[in-house]
């Protein structure tokens, strides 16, 4: 598998940007995820200028964009399940991370984004005939690029909490471009079982790795990581796996992006 590297341990600001990259080259890191509200105020308003920046910034540093994630992280406002107001602004603002994307050349996009999925007391029936309809729109825009859900434990939100309800909602579905996110720390806070995720592999395109509360793997979590590590490898698991880890105890930056560098090749490498 393939190591790569979200920007969200990094400082925040496009001006610190080129620093970040640079690190990641000069430690033989081809592959980085980008969540764009941590340099863009919003994202979606990029001015080409911008994006134009960013390309050549990403190909100074011989980095392919593997995945974008955190797209909903600024605009909370944005629900599938409070009103057909709020569900329709979604599915416009998402139509244009694609767009985005499109021009970034990125194959993937996650979508998360816990406050979105806001239930609202709504029945579990009613929220998937509206989340599969959204789904549809959404598959029948991303030609060319995943849109990846990713499951999340009951501490982030209430709806699609385990890989396996995602492959029960999306099964007999025709929706090409939806896959399903393998979060490592989704799989260890949930107790999900790697072995039965991965006879599902026909739905994964990218993974996330950290620990709960996306701090930095291993510690008393060593076992699951070493065990969930064996089984991606017996799998041959062969697309990019992102340290989606926070900085959480503020340590100077370049020692600590060393140190999840270290620690991702040492269990996943």
């Amino acid at each position: 598998m393939n190591i790569s590297i979200s920007n969200i341990l990094w400082p925040k600001g496009f001006d610190r940007l080129e620093e970040f990259f640079n690190e990641l080259y000069r430690q033989n890191i081809v592959g980085v995820e980008l969540a764009l509200n941590c340099f863009w105020t919003e994202p979606v308003e990029a001015s080409k200028n911008d994006i134009l920046l960013l390309k050549n910034l990403l190909k100074r540093y011989h980095l392919k964009l593997v995945s974008i994630h955190s797209l909903t992280f600024s605009r909370p406002d944005l629900e599938l399940f409070c009103s057909s107001a709020k569900l329709i602004a979604l599915e416009d603002y998402l139509f244009r991370y694609f767009d985005l994307a499109r021009q970034l050349d990125c194959s993937n996009l996650v979508f998360g984004s816990p406050k979105s999925r806001n239930t609202y007391g709504m029945s579990k029936q009613n929220m998937d005939e509206i989340f599969l309809k959204f789904l549809t729109k959404i598959n029948n825009c991303s030609e060319g690029i995943f849109f990846n859900i990713e499951p999340l434990s009951t501490r982030y939100c209430n709806y699609l909490n385990r890989f396996m309800e995602c492959v029960e909602l999306l099964e007999n579905q025709d929706l090409k471009w939806i896959g399903i996110q393998l979060d490592i720390r989704s799989i260890i806070e949930s107790k999900e079982d790697i072995k039965q995720i991965l006879r599902q592999q026909n739905y994964i395109h990218h993974a996330h790795a950290g620990n709960p509360g996306m701090e930095v793997l291993g510690g008393i979590y060593e076992k699951e990581h070493r065990f969930i590590a064996s089984a991606l490898r017996k799998a041959k698991y062969s697309d990019y796996l992102t340290a989606e880890i926070l900085n959480i105890e503020g340590l100077q930056e370049k020692i600590f992006l060393s140190e999840v560098i270290d620690i991702m090749r040492e269990y996943y490498e």
